[in-house]
């Protein structure tokens, strides 16, 4: 019987993506380079994962008209879920029907996580609605929107790869200030990925709220970047379960939501 290496597979779909975006690099223009890299790396999770997530660049919006930073990679639901609204390229996705966002740079850096987070924490600070659901036993009340995941894809490190996860353990501690600032994964390319594990707390102090930094980094150093990307992710996307139904009167369209009986 015919046998398939898939981790060697994967190495081998890494080495042309890194092949790509060191082509990317030969663009003098930063932001054709910025361009190639997030289409290349929004192609890979369209062509891979399962078809009820798509990955577009998209602005994140809420039912009280908030509007997160656009996004490079935002992974939304395309089974329950409509987009909203585009035009002209320009895409916005409601908040309900997210499952991630990704910034894509070049470099992973300090700058990078700080650029990152913010990024994120204008997706992630958004409002979710979560209508109820009609199911066998009659309108079930809708159930908690899942926590958005955040990351950060860069092609190289510009840390020297033995030192990649004690910097990221000294600079999230130092940069994270809230739950929404949470990043949930890295993946740099040429060297390293991880899941970052968030068990913050938050504490009263002096009248006011402390969020308590605490987090594990999750890693396989066995396996290519890629392989534990793909399949970390998909775990992590699994375990979110599906996206909340939206309410769709929140958003300030009368007569639309079906009548409740109690």
């Amino acid at each position: 019987m015919n046998k398939v290496d898939i981790k060697e597979l994967f190495k081998l779909k890494q080495k042309q993506m890194l092949a790509s975006f060191g082509l990317n690099d030969g663009f003098e223009h930063a932001p054709t380079k910025g361009d190639a890299t997030e289409e290349e790396w929004r192609k890979w999770f369209n062509n891979n994962f399962p078809k009820r997530y798509c990955a577009e660049k998209a602005f994140v919006i809420d039912c009280e008209g908030n509007c997160s930073e656009q996004m490079d990679i935002v992974i939304y639901d395309t089974h329950f879920s409509p987009k909203i609204f585009e035009n002209n390229g320009q895409k916005y996705i409601p908040a309900e029907s997210v499952y991630a966002v990704f910034e894509v740079k070049q470099d992973l850096s300090k700058e990078q996580l700080e650029y990152c987070q913010k990024k994120v924490s204008s997706v992630k600070s958004l409002i979710r609605t979560s209508a109820p659901i009609n199911t066998i036993r009659g309108y079930e009340p809708g159930r908690p929107a899942p926590t958005i995941i955040g990351g950060l894809l860069t092609y190289r490190s510009a840390w020297v790869e033995n030192n990649i996860e004690k910097n990221l353990k000294q600079y999230i501690s130092e940069i994270t200030t809230s739950k929404n600032e949470e990043i949930d994964f890295i993946c740099c390319l040429s060297c390293y990925a991880c899941e970052i594990k968030h068990n913050a707390e938050t504490s009263i102090f002096h009248n006011q709220t402390v969020y308590l930094s605490n987090f594990n980094i999750i890693t396989d150093k066995e396996n290519s970047p890629l392989i534990f990307t793909y399949f970390k992710l998909l775990r992590m996307l699994q375990d979110l379960g599906n996206v909340p139904a939206i309410e769709y009167s929140k958003y300030g369209i009368n007569g639309i939501d079906p009548k409740i009986l109690k």
